[in-house]
């Protein structure tokens, strides 16, 4: 009687969870996964464009599997699962966990600086240090000073973040490289940037363990920032922002990713008192030369000079740094771009007295700078 009692109870548990979550199946016709940010999958037709459906079977399976009853919970439990008994990403193509969960992405050649496994030969970087110099060259001639502004992905600052099943060989990546050989070569102002975040990290996080994976900390970009500025004062008396310039507050800056994964990471925001340079939102349409690239212009009537800079770089500067740098100079422009054929006609267009080219390694576009070489040749 009590086996009974036992099969009958089994057999009811397992048919509720065949039952229920079909009794909960999303009816939605316009559902939307707001974890996937895609719309989920349509009733199945029998009929499609007055034929038999042949993909019958699998649109039925698309559309249970996208409406099954606890889908999301389902996602998460497994999503957390992974991460905190596995430790691994459900994504684990492009995320990557660190010894104690760190978060990190994989894209382009991130593996490959890591390991140090695409170094240049010698051919590649001595045409890549010639073009930075045909650039150098260009702008000197129209009385232009060149800066280089090296950024790093955040394992060339923290390697004891990475995965250790990740080996590295070698001390010297590209990115040393091609520094070493900029500095060895040539007499252009390179601000290398790295051995300014690896002390700091002594005293600050200057990359988050679990905040995001691509950029640096609010605090690395400072200090970066402020050897920037340092290196421009060499030859100038230009403004620099210090930390009394900012309201300095602790924020939960941790990540959330697809499946409800999630760490807090408290770090540093910063968040300038009095901005004094003002955006003009009509520079780009009055300036076609600059076509879809995004661009960003600034003046200052209270920096105290009319330098006219223009900085070129990526999201290190455009989302961390450019009101920052707007605050030193009477005119600025941010490019969000590369250095490539576009550049000479950027440069007749703007007419600057300084040029930062910022570039992180990851996305490190030795190529466009050949080809904007090339082009600067051709032209003059």
């Amino acid at each position: 009687m009590k086996k009974n009692l036992i099969n009958k109870i089994y057999i009811g548990i397992f048919f509720a969870i065949l039952v229920v979550p079909l009794l909960a199946i999303n009816r939605d016709s316009e559902a939307i996964s707001e974890q996937e940010n895609r719309p989920l999958s349509a009733l199945p037709q029998l009929f499609k464009n007055g034929s038999i459906n042949k993909n019958i079977t699998t649109d039925i399976e698309n559309y249970l599997n996208d409406r099954i009853g606890f889908r999301d919970a389902l996602i998460s439990a497994n999503a957390l699962m992974q991460y905190h008994i596995f430790d691994r990403m459900e994504n684990g193509k492009r995320y990557r966990l660190g010894p104690d969960g760190e978060f990190h992405i994989i894209e382009n050649s991130m593996l490959e600086d890591y390991q140090h496994l695409n170094l240049f030969s010698d051919e590649k970087l001595t045409k890549h240090v010639d073009s930075f110099e045909t650039v150098k060259d260009y702008l000197e001639k129209r009385n232009c000073e060149f800066y280089y502004m090296q950024c790093w992905d955040k394992q060339s600052i923290y390697p004891e973040y990475f995965p250790r099943s990740v080996n590295q060989y070698g001390d010297i990546s590209r990115t040393d490289q091609l520094l070493e050989a900029l500095g060895s070569r040539t007499d252009i102002d390179v601000i290398p940037l790295k051995q300014t975040l690896i002390d700091g990290k002594d005293d600050y996080e200057v990359y988050s363990k679990y905040g995001d994976p691509v950029h640096w900390t609010q605090r690395g970009a400072f200090l970066s920032y402020n050897d920037v500025m340092d290196t421009l004062n060499k030859k100038h008396d230009f403004k620099v922002l210090g930390e009394d310039d900012f309201d300095i507050t602790i924020t939960d800056q941790g990540m959330s990713f697809y499946g409800g994964v999630r760490r807090s990471n408290f770090s540093e925001d910063f968040k300038l008192k009095n901005a004094n340079a003002v955006l003009d939102e009509n520079y780009k349409n009055e300036h076609e030369v600059f076509g879809d690239t995004k661009i960003y212009h600034f003046t200052n009537d209270a920096a105290g000079n009319d330098t006219r800079v223009m900085i070129v770089g990526n999201s290190f500067i455009v989302n961390y740094l450019k009101e920052d740098f707007a605050e030193s100079f009477g005119d600025m422009l941010m490019v969000w771009n590369d250095i490539g054929e576009d550049f000479p006609s950027w440069v007749e267009e703007y007419d600057p007295d300084i040029v930062i080219f910022e570039m992180v390694e990851r996305y490190a576009s030795y190529g466009k700078l050949d080809k904007a070489a090339k082009k600067i040749k051709e032209t003059l």
